[in-house]
This record gives structure tokens, sequence and C-alpha cells, in this order.
């Protein structure tokens, strides 16, 4: 049986008056699923949004021998609710959310991935990110336009390429993982990576072996530089059979 480790908290920040983050932590079932996801738009359809889209792929039934078939048409799912929620409640009219979604199974781990939430892979010391940013500060990156350091401060970092309700046609970023004994995840959003650097995310998994407060000092730490945002953290350590 795959042994795992979780830490996890979801904190409304110092600015916000209300938590539209969600976060997903099923370790009961064959296909472990955790997620992420950051809601956006209408007059409470983040709120709306992010709960949704966890709802709908905590109850999604994923056989382990179709793992990327059945995570895709989970998330797949998930934007098909949400825009029907939207289309028949004007409030709720332009609400989204971003999905990160990780599923383990006994040997791999898959992600599916939507939006600027990210998920990153803590192995032997070194922080990796996997899942890229669907945004257009990124892309500018990846174009040449911007340098990262450019992208972290610029007026239009929050704008999203797409999210969960945009849109019908969404481009799920799919990463396939082989699990190693002492693997860490990290799935987190932009609440934590806006504020606190990849560097000081590797500093605190360095020092703090208990994943609960590993999860409570990063919070804290995002907090300490403003808390203008949401600010939601799962860990996930692998053990090994």
């Amino acid at each position: 049986m795959t042994q795992l480790r979780t830490g996890f908290l979801s904190d409304t920040g110092k600015i916000r008056k209300r938590n539209e983050d969600a976060h997903l932590v099923q370790l009961s079932q064959n296909i472990k699923k955790l997620a992420v996801a950051d809601g956006m738009g209408g007059h409470q359809g983040g709120h709306i949004a992010s709960r949704l889209a966890l709802e709908v792929i905590n109850n999604f039934c994923i056989n382990g021998d179709n793992l990327k078939e059945d995570m895709g048409k989970a998330v797949y799912k998930a934007n098909e609710e949400i825009i029907a929620r939207a289309s028949g409640d004007p409030e709720l009219e332009g609400m989204g959310t971003t999905i990160t979604f990780l599923g383990i199974n006994e040997e791999n781990a898959l992600v599916a991935h939507v939006g600027d939430s990210r998920l990153y892979l803590f192995r032997e010391g070194e922080l990796q990110r996997i899942t890229r940013d669907h945004s257009l500060v990124e892309e500018m990156v990846r174009q040449g336009k911007l340098t990262p350091e450019e992208a972290a401060i610029h007026p239009q970092r929050n704008v999203l390429l797409q999210a969960l309700g945009a849109e019908e046609n969404i481009e799920i970023e799919f990463s396939e993982l082989e699990l190693q004994k002492g693997d860490l995840f990290l799935l987190c959003t932009d609440g934590l990576t806006g504020p606190v650097n990849d560097e000081e995310i590797t500093e605190i998994l360095k020092k703090t072996a208990n994943l609960q407060k590993s999860a409570e000092k990063m919070a804290d730490l995002a907090n300490a530089r403003g808390g203008n945002d949401n600010i939601t953290v799962v860990l996930c350590a692998y053990d090994g059979e």
C-alpha cells in the first residue's frame, strides 16, 4: 500500500474578506487525490467555482488503469459544471477557477493542471516546479519579452490565459512522474508563490520535517509579506510501499 503523509491549510490572508481558494486531500481510495483551486469572478462566484470543481473531482470515479484519461474527464466535467452553474445565475456570470490536481497510484503520480496554481516536486533536497503558469506574463517570459523578475511585479501578472469556467474548450496540461521514496509534493495557489520565492520554500522544506508545520510556516511568511491574497498549501510526502 502506498504510504503518504500530508500537511495542508487554507488561509484567507490579511486583505481579502472571503477565502475563494479550496483544497482536496482524499487518501482513502485506491487513487489518492490531492488538489488546489483558486476561484475568481462573479458576485460570489470564485468561492463557488473552486469548491464545485473539487466536489466534481472528488466524486468522479478514477480508474488506475486509465489514470490520465479519467483525470482528464474529471477536469472537463468540472469545467462543464461551472459553466452550467454560472449560466443559470446572473450573479455568478464570469466565475471560474484554477485547478492543480494530483493523482497518485501505487507507482506513479499524474498532474492535471489549468491556470496559475502550482505543483512542485521536492526531491533529494531540490525543488522543481512541475507545472507552468497559464498566464500572460509567463507566456511573455517564454517568448523572451520579460524576465522572471519583471514578471513577478508586472501589473498584469494575474491575467490568466485559461481557467475552468472561462470557456468550453480548455487545454489540460498533464505531467507524469515516477514515484521515488522520499518525494515530497507541494500544491499551492499564487497567494503563496506571489510573496514567497522558490528558494524560501526550499529552505522551509529542508529545515522542517513536520509537514503541517511546514505548511504553516509558508502561510505565515506569505502573511508577513502582506497577505494580499488567499493562501492554500497542500504537502504530500511519499514514504514508499
